[in-house]
């Protein structure tokens, strides 16, 4: 038997503690969370694709997840399908590598 999605799961915040973020306020969240195609994680919702991060603290009304990486992950784990957009560079069209500095600021 496969094993089921589970209905909550846990969320770290910036401030150091954690919450829970459950199924039932991400779907309330989502009906509320606008698509906005200019962030580079987005979870498919209902038919929309809304940013995880955006979603995540709707969802845990206002408090921040650590980042967008934490927030991606809850809402896997909750079964939702995650879209990240890579980005190439103009000149070489190989995919471009961020700098850590670059990855922490980019949940701001």
């Amino acid at each position: 038997m496969a094993p089921s999605t589970p209905t909550e799961t846990r969320v770290g915040l910036k401030d150091g503690s954690e919450a829970v973020l459950t199924l039932a306020d991400v779907a309330v969240a989502a009906l509320h969370t606008p698509e906005d195609e200019k962030y580079d994680v987005l979870a498919v919702v209902g038919g929309k694709n809304v940013p995880a991060l955006v979603l995540v603290r709707n969802a845990l009304k206002g408090r921040d997840p650590s980042n967008t990486n934490i927030a991606e992950m809850a809402l896997h784990d909750l079964g939702f399908s995650i879209l990240v957009r890579r980005r190439f560079a103009n000149a070489t069209g190989e995919p471009v590598r961020l700098t850590r500095e670059q990855i922490n600021n980019s949940s701001i």
